[in-house]
């Protein structure tokens, strides 16, 4: 494609990776139409409000680090960076039954940090030995291509106390798998990126607003620059003719909310194209495609991605409980809380926490009062302030294809961009980024994809 050529781009999924592609295509000033199956952006990464107190509930709380770089400089290019809370360093807070523990890291060069860091978490010598060892191990050892996140564990000298205490949790909620079944390779990326580049790259980041108020602003962006965007938009299928795209059809909706409630017919609609952005998850990219295509590699791969489910549970107490921002849960099926009221800038009560189980596959299937009374005895269990406090009320969210599963033999299932159909490219938290399912893989996927269409 020559340099600066403007070309009728039709981007299809409003997730972060769609968003991201259709933003970096308009920014070079091609024609884009973004299409969104929802009448909300965001995918699996999205916020609906609470229709009591107007406060936005994520369909799981996603969290970033300083290390999410793509992500974070697509928010400030949109003007949304008003949306980020950063912390100045590295900070864990962990609760269990005596009290508070919590990793410190001084703004010291990486991985100084973290060695400092250890100091003031309240685990044995001998786990913080082991923590230097597959410090050293990350940093001058090879990739453990093909091995899970256990195996590698265990070939780093990592005994039960420091998985319990340093790596299990933290490596489910990175990875939403379980170690025993997680790529070891995809740990090994995140953990250079985050802890051993810079101080900087492993300090939390959170979101003072829920995650589809910050899709909505980055579709405002889009839109502003002259992007096309269409909610409510079902595609059909894909045109292919001669191993090239051609054309992007699909069910139009109502957009506007008269419409909505005047239920309004979806029309069918045809757009020819250029090329084509297909940013939709992995499992519903086949169906798109023609007949013949969907035996093909890499696309007859893709269902044996599988599924790994995400379970939250949110919470509104009649005062405050829980005194930070964030907090891991030791040995607990709730793995981590959230203060959401005080995220989004709201103190007292009631007080809105979020309790997130990443790889749920247990979880999942238990009734709604089953985790509701998880996530209180939880509370009771290590806060003291909850011996008097009430739950006003409770909100379970399931999602039970919340990312694809990160196991070794799955990597070699993830695609590239470019797919084998001229003019079709792909863009996912499930593609070949390197890293796993995460918001910052996704955003880097679109905007690798928008870079190779230019390339042609």
């Amino acid at each position: 494609m020559p340099e600066g050529a403007k070309v009728k781009i039709v981007v299809i999924g409003g997730g972060f990776a769609g968003l991201a592609a259709a933003i970096a295509l308009q920014e070079r000033r091609h024609e884009v139409l973004l299409l969104e199956r929802r009448g909300v952006l965001g995918g699996r990464a999205t916020s609906f409000p609470d229709a009591l107190s107007g406060e936005h509930v994520d369909n799981g709380t996603h969290l970033m680090v300083g290390a999410y770089a793509e992500t974070l400089d697509l928010v400030r290019r949109a003007g949304a960076g008003d949306c980020l809370l950063e912390q100045p360093d590295l900070r864990l807070d962990y609760r269990d039954e005596r009290g508070y523990t919590s990793l410190d890291c001084p703004p010291l060069p990486a991985p100084l940090h973290l060695l400092f860091g250890l100091l003031s978490l309240r685990v044995p010598w001998s786990v913080r030995l082991q923590a230097v060892r597959l410090g050293l191990a990350v940093r001058f050892g090879r990739s453990p291509t093909g091995l899970t996140l256990a195996e590698y564990l265990a070939r780093c000298g990592q005994g039960p106390q420091a998985r319990q205490l340093l790596w299990d949790g933290l490596a489910t909620a990175i990875l939403n798998e379980t170690p025993e079944q997680a790529a070891a390779v995809l740990f090994h990326r995140v953990y250079r990126e985050a802890f051993l580049t810079s101080h900087r790259a492993s300090r939390l980041v959170f979101l003072r607003c829920g995650w589809g108020q910050l899709c909505e602003r980055l579709g405002r962006y889009f839109e502003g620059r002259g992007g096309r965007l269409h909610r409510r938009a079902r595609v059909l299928g894909l045109e292919v003719e001669a191993g090239r795209a051609l054309a992007v059809r699909w069910l139009q909706g109502a957009e506007s909310r008269a419409g909505i409630q005047a239920g309004e017919r979806a029309l069918e609609r045809r757009c020819e194209a250029d090329a084509v952005v297909a940013a939709v998850p992995w499992h519903a990219l086949p169906e798109l495609l023609p007949e013949e295509w969907r035996g093909q590699a890499p696309f007859e791969g893709l269902p044996r991605l599988g599924t790994s489910p995400i379970v939250s549970v949110e919470l509104w107490l009649d005062r405050p409980v829980v005194d930070r921002l964030m907090v891991g849960l030791r040995e607990s099926e709730m793995e981590w809380v959230f203060d959401k009221g005080r995220l989004f800038g709201r103190a007292g009560a009631p007080q809105h926490l979020s309790f997130i189980v990443s790889a749920a596959r247990r979880s999942a299937p238990r009734r709604n009062a089953e985790l509701v009374a998880s996530a209180e005895a939880s509370l009771r269990r290590f806060f003291p302030a909850m011996a008097g406090a009430r739950v006003l009320r409770s909100h379970v969210l399931r999602e039970p294809a919340a990312t694809f599963a990160c196991t070794p033999q799955n990597e070699s299932l993830r695609p590239p961009v470019r797919s084998p159909i001229a003019g079709l490219w792909l863009a996912g938290d499930w593609t070949d980024t390197g890293l796993p399912a995460t918001i910052e893989g996704a955003v880097r996927s679109g905007r690798a994809a928008a870079r190779e269409l230019e390339r042609g």
